[in-house]
């Protein structure tokens, strides 16, 4: 493992970690963070667009933001929340790292049975 994925790997193993996965976990909360990926906006807007109310989207913004998923900044009036692409792009490593090992794995298996059919 390189320096790079052990780095990821042991930022993501974290107990900080368990706060995005949980984040992630909710199937409102991923609603509401593919829509925040179109565009940034207030909680208001999203609920709209979502047919939620502003206080469930509201209760979501708090989880995903604990989460470090979303970010927020007040702009006028309005508190827009946008995705953090830095920690999508750190779970996408993460989950990039367990594919790697496990395409690693059927690798060494199709090598080993391609070796076993070749012995009489």
């Amino acid at each position: 493992m390189s320096a790079a994925e052990d780095s990821v790997q042991h930022r993501l193993l974290s107990d900080e970690a368990d706060l995005v996965f949980k984040a992630l976990a909710d199937h409102t909360r991923r609603r509401i963070l593919v829509r925040l990926s179109q565009s940034p906006d207030d909680a208001g807007a999203v609920a709209r667009d979502l047919g939620l109310s502003r206080q469930a989207v509201a209760k979501q913004l708090r989880i995903l933001e604990s989460g470090g998923i979303v970010s927020s900044t007040t702009r006028s009036s309005r508190r827009v929340h946008s995705v953090s692409p830095s920690q999508i792009r750190e779970v996408s490593d993460l989950l990039g790292i367990v594919a790697h090992g496990w395409d690693r794995r059927l690798r060494g298996i199709k090598a080993q049975a391609e070796r076993a059919g070749e012995d009489p």
